[in-house]
Protein backbone atom coordinates (compact mmCIF):
# COMPACT_ATOMS: atom_id res chain seq x y z
CA UNK A 1 0.00 0.00 0.00
CA UNK A 2 1.54 3.17 -1.05
CA UNK A 3 1.96 5.78 1.45
CA UNK A 4 -0.07 8.64 1.85
CA UNK A 5 1.41 12.22 1.51
CA UNK A 6 0.25 15.99 2.50
CA UNK A 7 1.23 18.74 0.74
CA UNK A 8 -1.44 20.95 2.03
CA UNK A 9 -3.11 21.58 5.37
CA UNK A 10 -6.32 23.96 6.24
CA UNK A 11 -7.53 26.22 9.13
CA UNK A 12 -11.27 26.49 9.86
CA UNK A 13 -12.06 29.78 11.80
CA UNK A 14 -15.55 30.69 12.26
CA UNK A 15 -17.01 34.07 12.42
CA UNK A 16 -19.41 37.38 12.03
CA UNK A 17 -19.70 39.00 8.60
CA UNK A 18 -18.01 42.16 9.98
CA UNK A 19 -14.68 40.02 10.55
CA UNK A 20 -14.34 38.77 7.48
CA UNK A 21 -12.12 41.50 5.98
CA UNK A 22 -9.39 41.62 9.14
CA UNK A 23 -9.41 37.43 9.39
CA UNK A 24 -8.95 37.31 6.13
CA UNK A 25 -5.86 39.72 5.73
CA UNK A 26 -4.50 38.24 8.61
CA UNK A 27 -4.62 34.61 7.06
CA UNK A 28 -2.89 35.94 3.59
CA UNK A 29 -0.35 37.21 5.87
CA UNK A 30 0.75 34.33 7.16
CA UNK A 31 1.24 32.63 3.42
CA UNK A 32 -2.44 31.08 3.08
CA UNK A 33 -2.54 30.07 -0.70
CA UNK A 34 -6.14 30.34 -0.85
CA UNK A 35 -9.07 31.38 1.38
CA UNK A 36 -12.85 30.78 1.05
CA UNK A 37 -16.25 31.45 2.79
CA UNK A 38 -19.21 29.33 3.31
CA UNK A 39 -22.01 29.85 5.79
CA UNK A 40 -22.12 28.50 9.04
CA UNK A 41 -25.84 28.75 8.91
CA UNK A 42 -26.63 27.27 5.37
CA UNK A 43 -28.90 29.94 4.78
CA UNK A 44 -28.92 30.25 0.83
CA UNK A 45 -28.40 33.62 -0.92
CA UNK A 46 -30.37 33.46 -4.05
CA UNK A 47 -30.93 37.03 -5.19
CA UNK A 48 -28.64 39.24 -4.45
CA UNK A 49 -28.70 43.02 -5.96
CA UNK A 50 -26.79 43.04 -9.70
CA UNK A 51 -23.13 43.74 -9.14
CA UNK A 52 -23.61 43.09 -5.14
CA UNK A 53 -21.74 40.17 -3.24
CA UNK A 54 -23.54 39.55 -0.10
CA UNK A 55 -22.18 37.62 3.01
CA UNK A 56 -24.12 36.00 5.48
CA UNK A 57 -24.45 36.58 9.18
CA UNK A 58 -22.39 33.96 10.58
CA UNK A 59 -19.38 33.10 8.25
CA UNK A 60 -16.81 30.14 8.00
CA UNK A 61 -13.63 30.88 6.58
CA UNK A 62 -11.21 28.54 5.54
CA UNK A 63 -7.61 28.93 4.76
CA UNK A 64 -5.50 26.26 3.00
CA UNK A 65 -1.20 26.45 3.38
CA UNK A 66 1.07 24.41 1.45
CA UNK A 67 3.65 22.89 4.14
CA UNK A 68 6.28 24.13 2.29
CA UNK A 69 5.22 27.79 3.44
CA UNK A 70 4.97 27.32 7.29
CA UNK A 71 4.79 23.94 9.02
CA UNK A 72 1.28 23.16 10.27
CA UNK A 73 1.96 23.82 14.07
CA UNK A 74 3.51 27.14 13.51
CA UNK A 75 0.66 29.09 11.45
CA UNK A 76 -2.02 27.10 13.80
CA UNK A 77 -0.25 28.45 16.72
CA UNK A 78 -0.03 32.08 15.51
CA UNK A 79 -4.12 31.95 14.63
CA UNK A 80 -5.15 30.13 17.53
CA UNK A 81 -3.11 33.03 20.11
CA UNK A 82 -4.95 35.53 17.97
CA UNK A 83 -8.43 34.60 17.82
CA UNK A 84 -7.72 32.79 21.03
CA UNK A 85 -11.78 32.09 22.03
CA UNK A 86 -12.70 30.70 18.76
CA UNK A 87 -12.97 27.25 17.79
CA UNK A 88 -10.55 26.58 14.97
CA UNK A 89 -10.17 23.51 13.32
CA UNK A 90 -6.84 22.61 11.88
CA UNK A 91 -6.52 19.55 9.14
CA UNK A 92 -3.77 17.97 6.40
CA UNK A 93 -5.26 17.87 3.22
CA UNK A 94 -4.51 14.42 1.51
CA UNK A 95 -2.42 15.20 -1.74
CA UNK A 96 -4.83 13.90 -5.03
CA UNK A 97 -4.79 14.40 -8.28
CA UNK A 98 -7.57 17.51 -7.79
CA UNK A 99 -8.70 17.58 -11.47
CA UNK A 100 -9.71 13.89 -11.08
CA UNK A 101 -11.55 14.78 -8.15
CA UNK A 102 -14.03 17.26 -9.79
CA UNK A 103 -14.16 14.77 -12.41
CA UNK A 104 -15.80 12.75 -10.09
CA UNK A 105 -19.00 14.89 -9.62
CA UNK A 106 -18.73 16.00 -13.89
CA UNK A 107 -20.22 13.59 -16.48
CA UNK A 108 -20.99 14.22 -20.13
CA UNK A 109 -24.68 15.38 -19.62
CA UNK A 110 -27.48 15.19 -22.12
CA UNK A 111 -30.07 18.61 -22.88
CA UNK A 112 -33.23 17.47 -24.72
CA UNK A 113 -32.47 14.99 -27.67
CA UNK A 114 -29.31 16.30 -29.45
CA UNK A 115 -27.58 18.22 -26.97
CA UNK A 116 -24.69 17.06 -24.85
CA UNK A 117 -22.41 19.20 -22.39
CA UNK A 118 -19.22 17.26 -21.94
CA UNK A 119 -15.89 17.88 -19.24
CA UNK A 120 -12.81 18.02 -22.20
CA UNK A 121 -11.23 14.80 -20.58
CA UNK A 122 -13.95 12.73 -21.95
CA UNK A 123 -15.00 11.93 -25.45
CA UNK A 124 -18.21 12.68 -27.31
CA UNK A 125 -20.83 10.05 -26.59
CA UNK A 126 -22.85 10.61 -29.70
CA UNK A 127 -20.45 12.49 -32.75
CA UNK A 128 -23.81 13.07 -34.32
CA UNK A 129 -25.11 15.12 -31.36
CA UNK A 130 -24.19 18.88 -30.73
CA UNK A 131 -21.75 18.59 -28.24
CA UNK A 132 -20.35 21.68 -26.14
CA UNK A 133 -16.78 20.80 -24.03
CA UNK A 134 -17.14 22.78 -20.88
CA UNK A 135 -15.13 22.30 -17.93
CA UNK A 136 -16.42 23.78 -13.88
CA UNK A 137 -15.06 27.32 -13.99
CA UNK A 138 -15.62 30.83 -12.09
CA UNK A 139 -18.39 31.68 -13.86
CA UNK A 140 -21.83 30.41 -13.65
CA UNK A 141 -23.06 27.75 -16.05
CA UNK A 142 -21.82 24.09 -16.78
CA UNK A 143 -25.06 22.47 -17.13
CA UNK A 144 -25.59 20.85 -13.80
CA UNK A 145 -28.06 24.11 -12.81
CA UNK A 146 -31.65 23.34 -13.39
CA UNK A 147 -32.05 26.96 -14.21
CA UNK A 148 -29.25 26.28 -17.01
CA UNK A 149 -30.80 22.74 -18.18
CA UNK A 150 -33.77 24.41 -18.36
CA UNK A 151 -32.60 26.90 -21.01
CA UNK A 152 -30.04 24.15 -22.57
CA UNK A 153 -33.26 22.11 -23.40
CA UNK A 154 -35.34 25.32 -25.22
CA UNK A 155 -32.09 25.67 -27.05
CA UNK A 156 -32.32 22.53 -28.43
CA UNK A 157 -35.95 22.10 -29.41
CA UNK A 158 -36.24 25.05 -31.28
CA UNK A 159 -35.15 25.84 -34.63
CA UNK A 160 -32.40 29.23 -34.37
CA UNK A 161 -31.34 29.14 -37.85
CA UNK A 162 -29.78 32.34 -38.92
CA UNK A 163 -30.75 33.90 -36.04
CA UNK A 164 -29.31 36.85 -34.21
CA UNK A 165 -29.63 36.65 -30.47
CA UNK A 166 -28.01 37.96 -26.97
CA UNK A 167 -27.30 36.43 -24.05
CA UNK A 168 -28.23 38.13 -20.82
CA UNK A 169 -25.63 37.42 -18.07
CA UNK A 170 -23.69 35.11 -20.38
CA UNK A 171 -21.78 33.45 -17.15
CA UNK A 172 -19.94 31.00 -18.68
CA UNK A 173 -21.39 31.30 -22.12
CA UNK A 174 -22.84 27.62 -22.48
CA UNK A 175 -25.96 29.18 -23.55
CA UNK A 176 -24.55 31.41 -26.38
CA UNK A 177 -22.65 28.57 -27.33
CA UNK A 178 -25.02 26.51 -27.16
CA UNK A 179 -27.29 28.71 -29.36
CA UNK A 180 -24.70 28.90 -32.05
CA UNK A 181 -24.07 25.29 -32.12
CA UNK A 182 -27.76 25.14 -33.46
CA UNK A 183 -27.26 27.19 -36.07
CA UNK A 184 -27.62 31.03 -34.86
CA UNK A 185 -25.70 33.23 -36.72
CA UNK A 186 -24.69 35.78 -34.07
CA UNK A 187 -24.84 36.00 -31.02
CA UNK A 188 -24.38 39.21 -28.08
CA UNK A 189 -23.31 38.62 -24.80
CA UNK A 190 -23.06 41.08 -21.86
CA UNK A 191 -22.66 40.55 -18.14
CA UNK A 192 -22.19 42.68 -15.38
CA UNK A 193 -19.09 40.70 -14.10
CA UNK A 194 -16.00 40.70 -16.88
CA UNK A 195 -14.74 37.63 -15.47
CA UNK A 196 -17.92 35.97 -16.69
CA UNK A 197 -17.40 37.62 -19.80
CA UNK A 198 -13.43 36.33 -19.91
CA UNK A 199 -14.97 32.71 -19.46
CA UNK A 200 -17.61 33.19 -22.53
CA UNK A 201 -14.72 34.26 -24.82
CA UNK A 202 -12.54 31.52 -23.23
CA UNK A 203 -15.54 28.50 -23.73
CA UNK A 204 -16.34 30.20 -27.29
CA UNK A 205 -12.69 29.79 -28.74
CA UNK A 206 -12.50 26.15 -27.32
CA UNK A 207 -15.65 25.15 -29.15
CA UNK A 208 -14.96 26.74 -32.47
CA UNK A 209 -17.42 29.48 -32.36
CA UNK A 210 -16.23 32.69 -31.34
CA UNK A 211 -16.67 34.12 -34.50
CA UNK A 212 -20.18 34.47 -33.32
CA UNK A 213 -19.86 35.98 -30.59
CA UNK A 214 -20.13 39.57 -30.32
CA UNK A 215 -19.49 41.44 -26.54
CA UNK A 216 -21.22 43.87 -25.79
CA UNK A 217 -21.11 46.14 -22.41
CA UNK A 218 -24.38 46.36 -19.83
CA UNK A 219 -24.40 49.78 -20.28
CA UNK A 220 -24.88 49.65 -24.64
CA UNK A 221 -27.27 47.16 -24.59
CA UNK A 222 -30.30 49.07 -24.97
CA UNK A 223 -29.09 50.39 -28.18
CA UNK A 224 -29.51 46.83 -29.77
CA UNK A 225 -32.96 46.51 -31.74
CA UNK A 226 -34.42 43.71 -33.87
CA UNK A 227 -32.81 41.19 -32.25
CA UNK A 228 -34.83 36.91 -32.79
CA UNK A 229 -34.28 36.12 -29.65
CA UNK A 230 -33.31 37.14 -26.04
CA UNK A 231 -32.17 34.91 -23.48
CA UNK A 232 -32.10 35.55 -19.91
CA UNK A 233 -30.72 33.19 -17.23
CA UNK A 234 -30.75 35.06 -14.10
CA UNK A 235 -32.93 35.65 -11.83
CA UNK A 236 -36.36 36.83 -10.64
CA UNK A 237 -35.62 40.19 -9.11
CA UNK A 238 -33.50 41.96 -11.76
CA UNK A 239 -35.85 40.46 -14.54
CA UNK A 240 -38.89 42.08 -13.15
CA UNK A 241 -37.19 45.86 -13.72
CA UNK A 242 -36.22 44.21 -17.52
CA UNK A 243 -39.69 44.21 -19.46
CA UNK A 244 -39.22 47.78 -21.21
CA UNK A 245 -35.72 46.91 -22.03
CA UNK A 246 -35.97 43.23 -23.24
CA UNK A 247 -39.32 44.52 -25.35
CA UNK A 248 -37.12 46.99 -27.66
CA UNK A 249 -34.47 44.49 -27.95
CA UNK A 250 -36.69 42.18 -29.85
CA UNK A 251 -38.54 42.37 -33.05
CA UNK A 252 -42.17 42.34 -33.40
CA UNK A 253 -42.98 38.69 -32.34
CA UNK A 254 -39.48 37.87 -30.87
CA UNK A 255 -38.96 35.50 -28.61
CA UNK A 256 -37.87 35.54 -24.60
CA UNK A 257 -36.68 32.67 -22.56
CA UNK A 258 -35.84 33.77 -19.10
CA UNK A 259 -34.44 31.66 -16.38
CA UNK A 260 -33.28 31.50 -12.79
CA UNK A 261 -36.45 31.95 -11.29
CA UNK A 262 -38.03 30.10 -8.35
CA UNK A 263 -41.38 28.32 -9.25
CA UNK A 264 -43.23 30.13 -6.66
CA UNK A 265 -42.21 33.44 -8.39
CA UNK A 266 -43.95 32.43 -11.74
CA UNK A 267 -47.34 34.66 -11.31
CA UNK A 268 -45.31 37.64 -10.58
CA UNK A 269 -43.07 37.51 -13.53
CA UNK A 270 -46.53 36.87 -15.86
CA UNK A 271 -47.96 39.59 -14.51
CA UNK A 272 -44.62 41.88 -14.61
CA UNK A 273 -44.26 41.28 -18.57
CA UNK A 274 -47.38 40.08 -19.91
CA UNK A 275 -48.34 44.25 -20.55
CA UNK A 276 -45.93 43.68 -23.71
CA UNK A 277 -45.56 39.87 -24.11
CA UNK A 278 -47.90 36.96 -25.23
CA UNK A 279 -47.70 33.27 -25.49
CA UNK A 280 -46.38 32.33 -21.90
CA UNK A 281 -45.04 29.11 -21.01
CA UNK A 282 -43.96 27.52 -18.47
CA UNK A 283 -41.75 24.70 -18.13
CA UNK A 284 -40.36 23.63 -14.70
CA UNK A 285 -37.82 20.98 -13.07
CA UNK A 286 -36.70 21.13 -9.41
CA UNK A 287 -38.24 24.27 -7.84
CA UNK A 288 -37.28 26.70 -10.73
CA UNK A 289 -38.51 27.31 -14.03
CA UNK A 290 -38.21 28.89 -16.99
CA UNK A 291 -40.43 31.51 -18.56
CA UNK A 292 -40.93 31.45 -22.49
CA UNK A 293 -42.97 34.51 -23.76
CA UNK A 294 -43.18 36.63 -27.56
CA UNK A 295 -43.24 40.21 -27.50
CA UNK A 296 -46.50 41.55 -29.04
CA UNK A 297 -46.50 43.42 -31.93
CA UNK A 298 -46.32 47.43 -32.20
Amino acid sequence: MSEVTYDYFEVNIPCNKSEVDSIETHLLDLGACSVTFRDAQDVAILEPAPGKMPLWQDIEITAMFTLDDYQETTVSELVKEKYPSRSIKVAKLQNQVWERTWLEHFKPMQFGENTWIIPSVFEAVDEQAINIYLDPGLAFGTGTHATTALCLEWIDGNNLNNLEMIDFGCGSGILAIAALKHGANKVYCTDIDPQAIESTLVNAKSNSVLDGITVIDSNKVSKLENLDVVMANILAAPLLTLVEIFYTLLKDNGELIMSGILAEQANEIVAQFSHRFVDFEINNTEDWISVYARKKSS
